[in-house]
């Protein structure tokens, strides 16, 4: 009887504690939910005291200024969108990580920054991506991604359609930028490639000169382009002024007493989306008033000149049309026109014409291929570009394999290791 009276015992000790044991995680939890509640609800307090302040004194600071746009010259205008977007972008940095209430925002001004974002954010958004600089360490996508990023959730909380500004195609953006380098003087293109390491450059006199990036490839080909256009300074004694319209994927020239220089910013462009790919580059001066650049090179640096003819095979990029290719008067072996045939599938054409390659070829073949202008040196020139991509991307497949050299037919020359 004792014994069942201890056991008894023993089991009621356990059920006590054990209901102590649920009281005490139930007061627990309670007591942590609480607790949790009270933390979020303070958290809630000063992220919306801090939205509240950081996003009145944003909204203090430009509301002016951006009222009164309409009446600012387009510099003036150019320089308050910078600074809004450049303050709003950090703001829309804390709204992101959630330093900020993006409700609160929709109910202090919402419609504001939503109309704003239409009016001019998005232009505005979309031209500093398509204007950032060719050396820029800075994705085009990254500008301003933050403030995009913000104006979305903005978007999503008022339950109304957002319009996405998207990756900007490096290719149009690339060309888009040699097409607006000035059309008088070659300076911006070789402002341009002089970045690049390794890079060799020489000039002299009028239109003598080039430069040079070496390429790091065994097998490398030689891509060359010319920085002068017809409408350069030095053949007219005139400063032009290009001016581009982008329509249906189409350049135009707006200036009616000049054309933009697709022949050959369009190659340059070429040549510059392709300089990380082990080949060697060469732009030149003077190709439009007899190869005057080349014709420098060869004379004025031998050295240079015979390590140009080491290469597998030339490639110029400033032909006219599409899908076609030339060689001129170069001796070029029947093996090279089978490969470049193959390779592009392209047609080729004869007739007179003189260009770069006719000069630097003395013991490798070489070709000029098309890269999609036309009318070129008129004010009515085009620039198709998906003709232009269509090279592009040709030419990148291209010299992506292995190659092989191709010797011009009257003389020898030792194939690269």
């Amino acid at each position: 009887m004792n014994g069942n009276i201890m056991i008894f015992g023993d089991y009621l000790e356990a059920i006590i504690e054990l209901i102590s044991l649920v009281f005490a995680v139930i007061i627990f939890v309670v007591t942590s939910r609480a607790e949790r509640k009270a933390t979020e609800d303070q958290t809630n307090k000063e992220t919306t005291r801090a939205t509240l302040k950081d996003f009145s004194e944003l909204r203090r600071n430009h509301n002016y200024s951006l009222i009164k746009l309409n009446t600012f010259t387009n510099e003036e205008k150019n320089a308050v969108i910078r600074a809004y977007l450049t303050d709003l972008e950090r703001f829309a940095v804390g709204c992101n990580m959630g330093a900020y209430d993006i409700n609160v925002i929709n109910r202090m001004s919402g419609g504001v920054l939503v109309s704003n974002y239409r009016k001019f954010l998005l232009s505005a958004i979309k031209n500093a991506r398509w204007n950032l600089s060719l050396s820029s360490s800075i994705k085009s996508e990254n500008l301003y991604i933050e403030v995009e990023n913000m104006m979305k959730k903005l978007f999503e909380v008022r339950n109304i359609p957002f319009e996405e500004i998207g990756v900007l195609p490096e290719e149009e953006r690339v060309l888009y930028h040699f097409l607006k380098m000035r059309i008088s003087s070659p300076e911006d293109v070789f402002s341009v490639f002089r970045t690049l390491p390794d890079a060799i450059e020489s000039h002299d006199d009028g239109k003598k000169g080039y430069i040079y990036i070496p390429g790091k490839r065994d097998d490398r080909c030689l891509l060359v382009a010319h920085a002068d256009t017809f409408y350069d300074f030095e053949y007219h004694n005139k400063e032009y002024i290009n001016s581009i319209a982008l329509s249906d994927g189409i350049y135009r020239s707006l200036n009616q007493e000049c054309s933009f220089g697709a022949d050959d910013r369009a190659g340059c462009a070429i040549l510059w989306l392709l300089r990380e790919t082990g080949h060697s580059l060469l732009i030149l001066d003077g190709e439009e008033h007899g190869q005057v650049g080349a014709n420098y090179l060869k004379e004025s640096n031998p050295k240079l000149f015979a390590e140009i003819n080491k290469h597998t095979f030339l490639l110029q990029l400033d032909l006219r049309d599409n899908c076609a290719y030339k060689v001129y008067n170069i001796q070029v072996s029947e093996d090279f026109l089978s490969y470049i045939e193959k390779e592009t599938e392209y047609h080729i054409v004869e007739g007179p014409g003189k260009t770069d390659i006719m000069v630097l070829c003395s013991q490798i073949c070489g070709a000029n291929l098309s890269i999609g202008y036309y009318d070129e040196h008129k004010s009515t020139e085009v620039l198709v570009v998906n003709d232009w991509k269509r090279t592009l991307e040709i030419v990148r497949k291209m010299l992506d394999k292995p190659l092989k050299q191709f010797e011009i037919k009257s003389n020898k020359l030792n194939v690269l290791p």
